[in-house]
């Protein structure tokens, strides 16, 4: 019997070729392409509907954008809203009371200005006492930052049989390959929950991990924005700040966390809707320098 899960060996050549010639870019040009000779030429292929998953977007699967986020985010941007009589039949009492909180962290109650370097301080001090309340361990909001997210160069393979968990021998081939190379790989990316699968690591592989770091000298970048979105009911969410504080370590084994946690509906300084707050954890002893995420 044929093995039932796609490997590089089972794709077609073409999409090897194309994939190897021109990037993954051309994919999504080429599927587009063909998305309009579905719609203008009807028949024109044995299938009538292109399924995008090159990027991690839930809307572009049809899940529709969620009002609430928006009504607060142009309340926020437009606080002058808040004080006609009419937005409170135009907009949901809650986002109208979620925003008017909103503004109160912001200097001036408005967006849009710059900040400190780090995020607005007010809303750091809401993120690190959502965490230290989720986690059970004091979180400073001097260790927060806002920033708008990180795109790691050296790709690691992840295993189905695992659960779409990490192999550490993988890892560790990942890693060795791109030193023989000279690249200088300084940190390591973890996306937990994963989008869109929604799968998320066990508390085994994600311990496997911190110690992987520890023993490669790598700052572990978690992503966990995507807490939310699990979909396995036996699984459950545990930050990788939580992992490594239970985890006991020498106080000479010190290596970095940083943590993408809670999606914000935005930086004070920046017009993006999609931002992550980010948290600087170093492990035990050791100094931290301040410094800037933009």
């Amino acid at each position: 019997m044929a093995p039932c899960a796609l490997t590089v060996d089972s794709l077609n050549p073409k999409v090897l070729a194309l994939a190897d010639h021109l990037g993954n870019a051309a994919i999504a040009r080429r599927a587009q392409c063909i998305q309009n000779e579905i719609e203008t030429k009807p028949g024109s292929h044995p299938f009538d509907e292109i399924i995008y998953c090159n990027l991690s977007n839930p809307q572009s699967m049809g899940q529709q954008p969620n009002t609430f986020f928006r009504e607060v985010l142009a309340l926020c941007d437009y606080p002058h809203l808040l004080e006609r009589s009419e937005t409170n039949s135009l907009f949901s009492s809650d986002a109208i009371a979620k925003a008017r909180k909103i503004l109160d962290l912001f200097p001036w109650r408005t967006t849009g200005g710059y900040s400190h370097c780090q995020g607005t301080e007010g809303l750091r001090d809401v993120i690190a006492a959502g965490i230290t309340s989720r986690d059970g361990f004091h979180c400073n909001a001097e260790d927060i930052f806002l920033t708008d997210g990180s795109a790691p160069p050296v790709p690691y393979y992840l295993d189905e049989s695992r659960g779409w968990g990490v192999r550490m021998s993988d890892l560790k081939q990942q890693l060795d390959g791109a030193r023989s190379k000279g690249v200088n790989v300084r940190g390591l990316l973890v996306i937990n929950p994963g989008n869109p699968t929604g799968h998320v690591l066990v508390e085994a592989n994600q311990r496997e991990i911190v110690e992987f770091c520890r023993k490669e000298s790598l700052v572990l970048l978690a992503d966990e924005v995507y807490q939310e979105n699990i979909y396995i009911a036996d699984r459950k969410f545990k930050s990788f700040k939580k992992i490594a504080r239970s985890m006991k370590f020498d106080e000479g084994d010190i290596f970095s966390i940083l943590l993408f946690r809670f999606q914000w509906l935005r930086m004070s300084h920046t017009p993006l809707i999609r931002q992550k707050e980010m948290e600087y954890y170093q492990l035990f002893h050791g100094v931290l320098r301040p410094w800037c995420v933009h």
